[in-house]
């Protein structure tokens, strides 16, 4: 009798490798359980082709062609997330029955995937996303608000709030009392938006001129017909209105909207609160647009000027990044797409806007990481967990609908140079933080020897700047007064950069200037602190040969006048080493020289006037006879009142007072003698010791701006 041929096997692979009762209805309830793809061999299938080929059976049941489609787009997604492959048989194991490990990631595709499984994948994953996207409903947690215009003069004497339908305030019973934010007319707010043009987006131009102009028209033309604004526009004008009557000064009064600059600047807190107001509208609404995080930004630097980076400046500050990431302007340069309809939907130049502003951000978040404010250390943008391409070094007319942007050299001067340059120290003050993780311990030498290093990134730095941008340019006055170069504009900028490099410089070697006159280890610290402070110095006589109308008003942004103080300090604390022996001038007419500046600012920013306090307090304490307080007496013929002030010491609740005494007799003596009782009353009666030396130098790493 001849030898039958062997029957294939009906049960599925894994059935027979597990012993498992195979219900033969493929794919069978025991692979379908486990989710994985149900191999097998049924005699209704033709013989395979090759030895590593399977075939596939299909259950009578199973032959329509619908349920075949189905079972194919089934299988298909199931090998998309499930574990692929089975044991090899050598492999197996015979006995209890095993759980099956599934592998971390996909196998490979084995085909190409349909067009229809890919919709299907997509749609799948759009309603996932869909299922973190919440929209809150503004009637539960908003208040209705409503804008209206006036006077500018008259603006902070306007009701906080309107009554609807005409009710009168002093109608009895229940009234709707709606929030109402008062704006400029719209005459007033072009000449606002023209001083913030000229003299204010030069250091932070995160703006487009044109579009800003077209917004305030826009904006007052919908005021005007009643009908509903755009909340981030209101904002970024308010913001503006801030930031412009902060940095009035008296050469603005031509402009004939104040009766005088320190009606400006008392305003500035009107319109602050203003924006602020607005701010808690929006959040309260989930509104997020471009205009918006310019204007959380502006204000964020008003905060800056008016308390240094205090916890309310950086909260604006984050507020700002976090609609920039619900914008997914993180995204922008994505070469995967985003998925964000507003992203989609912008066109190439307000992309371009919206690269300025990102990264605008991300170099203010990587600058104060490496301040002595509680954010020392941190950043919340990290460079990995974006894709936006840096803005290009264009001019606000290059920008225009339908027109390429051309991305200038860097050696060209363009409104954005400084903003360019910025984010490049940005960088190297992220690789610095990067080199000394928080909570690792540092020798005093490793220490050091950072120090060094970040001297010697900010010297190249300054290496690399362009030459209209450098200090050592000498052939700038050989070019045409037309040439961009020698612009109001760029000389600013030229001014601030080179502030920011050696202000950076002189705080970094600070702390080793006093070591560096006994041990020689010391002595380059020593050296560029000094250097860099009379740099420092030097910028501002400069700047006041300029004749620029930002001269007027730089002593009111907190972070020229602390780096003028930073200056000082170092000198200060050099005129306090030297002996007595060693009184041989050097130095005394740059302290001399920097207390007056001091002097100067106290009408502009009340606390020069404790930095200057201080400062005479030091050297009175240390150096009893210093020429620098004689050459003092003899520019200043007395010291103002200091006014309002920070209490940085004990005693200075009562120094106002003391003042506000020695003027009442300032006209019937010498002004030596005034001045001897004035050093006289601040020797001895501060203590040193008590200062809250931490509070007054942590206003001195205010960030760049």
């Amino acid at each position: 009798m001849g030898r039958q041929p062997r029957q294939r096997p009906i049960s599925c692979h894994l059935c027979r490798v597990r012993k498992l009762r195979c219900s033969r209805q493929f794919p069978c309830s025991n692979c379908t359980s486990r989710g994985v793809v149900c191999q097998h061999e049924g005699v209704a299938v033709a013989a395979p082709t090759g030895s590593g080929s399977q075939a596939q059976v299909k259950s009578p049941a199973l032959k329509d062609a619908s349920t075949l489609e189905l079972l194919a787009r089934l299988e298909r997604l199931e090998s998309l997330v499930a574990a692929q492959g089975s044991e090899k048989d050598g492999d197996s194991v015979k006995g209890a029955e095993k759980p099956i490990q599934q592998a971390h990631t996909p196998a490979l595709a084995s085909r190409p995937v349909p067009p229809r499984l890919q919709r299907l994948t997509a749609d799948a994953l759009e309603l996932e996303r869909s299922c973190s996207d919440q929209k809150l409903m503004d009637s539960l947690i908003s208040d209705p608000i409503i804008f209206r215009t006036c006077p500018i003069r008259l603006a902070p004497t306007q009701p906080s709030h309107a009554f609807q339908n005409g009710h009168p305030a002093s109608m009895t019973g229940p009234v709707d009392a709606v929030k109402c934010i008062w704006l400029p007319r719209r005459d007033e707010m072009r000449i606002i938006l023209q001083k913030y043009i000229a003299d204010i987006s030069l250091f932070y131009h995160i703006i487009h001129v044109p579009t800003v102009q077209s917004l305030v028209e826009d904006i007052y033309a919908g005021l005007e017909a009643n009908v509903r604004v755009d909340v981030g526009g209101i904002l970024l004008l308010l913001s503006i209105c801030a930031s412009t009557t902060y940095a009035w000064s008296a050469p603005d009064d031509i402009r004939c909207l104040f009766s005088d600059y320190s009606e400006a600047n008392g305003q500035s807190t009107f319109w602050t609160k203003q924006a602020l107001d607005v701010v808690d509208h929006a959040q309260r609404t989930a509104h997020a647009s471009l205009e918006c995080i310019q204007g959380l930004i502006i204000l964020f630097f008003v905060f800056c000027n008016h308390e240094s980076v205090s916890y309310r400046a950086r909260s604006v500050f984050m507020s700002a990044i976090a609609m920039a990431t619900e914008l997914s302007l993180h995204r922008l340069d994505d070469p995967r797409g985003s998925p964000m309809p507003t992203l989609l939907r912008m066109s190439e130049s307000r992309k371009e806007i919206g690269r300025r502003v990102w990264w605008f951000m991300v170099a203010t978040d990587w600058t104060l990481a490496q301040f002595n404010c509680p954010q020392e250390g941190f950043y919340l943008i990290h460079q990995n967990q974006m894709a936006v391409n840096k803005p290009r070094n264009a001019n606000d007319e290059d920008i225009m609908e339908g027109v390429e942007i051309v991305d200038r050299p860097a050696t060209e001067a363009t409104c954005i140079s400084y903003f360019v340059q910025r984010i490049r120290l940005a960088e190297v003050c992220r690789a610095l933080v990067d080199r000394t993780p928080l909570g690792k311990p540092v020798s005093e030498s490793e220490v050091y020897k950072n120090v060094l290093d970040a001297d010697a990134k900010l010297n190249q730095f300054i290496s690399d700047a362009p030459d209209f941008l450098s200090l050592d340019c000498s052939h700038l006055d050989e070019l045409p007064v037309t040439d961009p170069r020698r612009s109001p504009f760029i000389t600013a900028q030229r001014y601030m950069l080179n502030l920011l490099l050696h202000r950076q410089l002189c705080k970094i070697h600070l702390p080793y200037l006093a070591q560096g006159t006994v041990d020689p280890a010391y002595a380059y610290s020593r050296d560029v602190c000094l250097r860099s402070a009379r740099v420092i110095f030097e910028l501002d006589h400069q700047l006041q040969g300029e004749c620029l109308p930002f001269f007027s008003s730089r002593l009111r942004l907190a972070m020229v006048l602390r780096s003028l103080f930073l200056a000082s300090t170092a000198l200060v604390l050099n005129a306090c080493l030297k002996g007595d022996a060693e009184d041989n001038g050097e130095g005394e007419d740059d302290v001399a020289g920097a207390w007056k500046i001091l002097h100067e600012a106290q009408g502009q920013f009340p606390p020069a006037a404790r930095l200057l306090e201080l400062s005479i307090q030091i050297l009175k304490k240390y150096k009893i006879k210093h020429r620098a307080l004689d050459l003092l007496q003899q520019q200043l013929s007395g010291i103002s009142n200091y006014g309002e002030s920070f209490p940085m010491t004990p005693d200075s609740t009562n120094q106002d007072l003391r003042m506000g005494t020695m003027q009442q007799n300032m006209g019937t003596e010498p002004d030596n003698v005034l001045m001897d009782q004035h050093w006289q009353m601040l020797e001895g009666k501060m203590d040193l010791n008590t200062i809250d030396w931490d509070k007054l130098f942590w206003g001195i790493d205010a960030p760049f701006i």
